[in-house]
């Protein structure tokens, strides 16, 4: 059986990605809560991988970040194929320590 995709790598990478769009709009997990009209939990959780989101969510964030879906999209598949962003982590999402 195939594990859920919020477990997998890539989901790591686009929970991040998420994060870096907020930030690149200079809004706090607040002002992005407040504008989505969701709680400032919501957002973290969205940011850490902890929380699955449906394209008119993430869409939603996008409008609300001053951006749109498609470059965040493009900014994905570049960041899965960019060696910076395949950081090796623990199962819970943290970075793994160098032994």
């Amino acid at each position: 059986m195939a594990r859920k995709s919020i477990y997998r790598p890539e989901h790591r990478i686009f929970a991040e990605l998420l994060r870096d769009v907020r930030l690149g709009a200079e809004l706090t997990q607040e002002q992005l809560a407040a504008a989505l009209d969701v709680d400032q939990a919501f957002v973290s959780e969205s940011e850490r991988g902890r929380r699955r989101l449906d394209t008119v969510q993430v869409r939603d964030w996008c409008v609300a970040c001053k951006t749109d879906l498609v470059t965040v999209s493009k900014t994905f598949e570049t960041r899965l194929k960019d060696p910076r962003y395949q950081v090796p982590r623990e199962p819970d999402g943290r970075k793994r320590e160098a032994r």
